[in-house]
């Protein structure tokens, strides 16, 4: 008696041969893609594979569909931009970092704050960003100091053994504190951030970042609180990006952009990068599917997707 042999797809086993070999993907997360066991993959990259082979390789083809897809969408992304704005993103952040001040940047969102001081802690040493969430309590914001550091910590230690471990970790060394969106901190957490950075001895720097909210907040926050607000020894007001920012955005998706075009993307995003991103990402898409020039038209049914 004879039994059937199963006929492989060798095309795809080479797609998904060449994945493994190239290291863009490992056999587990293929086989979490199509909801199978990483054995059940290696029996049929060997053609020992004595299940339903053609359900298995449907599978395995509109996975390999998605990530051909996923790979020619990620095609094009904004590489970092030294803009306006992060340079001076960058001489806050050194500035409160050398000479070991309190600072504060804010400005409009989505004009590339938060881009700058990831490329800030990239780049540089010592420095410990925090994201607090609205509402997030003064233990929490310790905790994301506390890790950034490598300090062990239990759930019971109270809020004073904590700033005093984290004190004695940031004395001596040019550490610098980045809280991002911090419009969202209670002001008891502003209180106890100031009360790190004082007792360093002015050795760890402190800058908050966030949006106009956040000078509102502190100018509440200044009269009921003047010890606070007083430590502030640098204050950066963000506008919005220049001419000369958006073409080096641009330029990355469309190399031979029209001066007009430029000027168009600029009014119609209110220079604003996250708005560029966006708009860049459709214009993209509806040019690369319609194999059509970049024109005002495109710009423009872009923009009818965005909410700007």
């Amino acid at each position: 008696m004879t039994t059937e042999k199963n006929i492989y797809d060798k095309g795809l086993q080479q797609k998904i041969r060449t994945l493994l070999e190239t290291e863009k993907l490992d056999a587990s997360t293929i086989a979490r893609g199509i909801n199978k066991s990483p054995t059940t993959l290696s029996l049929y990259m060997k053609s020992n594979y004595n299940g339903d082979v053609q359900g298995l390789e449907d599978d395995l083809k509109k996975y390999v569909e998605f990530l051909e897809k996923k790979e020619q969408t990620d095609n094009k992304f904004l590489n970092f931009v030294e803009t306006t704005i992060v340079k001076r993103v960058f001489n806050a952040a050194n500035m409160c970092q050398m000479r070991g001040k309190m600072g504060v940047c804010y400005g409009a969102p989505g004009i590339g704050k938060t881009t700058a001081i990831f490329q800030y802690k990239k780049i540089g040493s010592g420095v410990i960003i925090v994201d607090p969430y609205e509402g997030s309590s003064a233990k929490e914001i310790l905790k994301q100091i506390a890790d950034q550091l490598n300090l062990n910590y239990h759930h019971n230690m109270t809020l004073d053994e904590f700033s005093t471990n984290i004190i004695k970790k940031l004395q001596k060394n040019k550490y610098l504190i980045i809280i991002d969106e911090a419009e969202n901190l209670k002001v008891d957490i502003f209180k106890i951030i100031r009360k790190i950075q004082d007792r360093t001895k002015n050795s760890c720097g402190v800058l908050f970042v966030g949006t106009n909210d956040l000078y509102d907040l502190l100018n509440k926050v200044k009269y009921g609180f003047p010890y606070i607000t007083s430590r502030i020894g640098y204050l950066e007001k963000l506008d919005a990006l220049k001419a000369e920012d958006v073409e080096r955005l641009v330029i990355q998706y469309y190399p031979k952009i029209t001066k007009e075009l430029l000027k168009f993307i600029s009014k119609t995003c209110n220079y604003n990068a996250r708005a560029i991103q966006n708009l860049l990402d459709l214009s993209f898409e509806i040019t690369t599917k319609q194999n059509i020039e970049l024109s005002q038209d495109v710009i423009e049914a872009a923009k009818d997707k965005l909410l700007i």
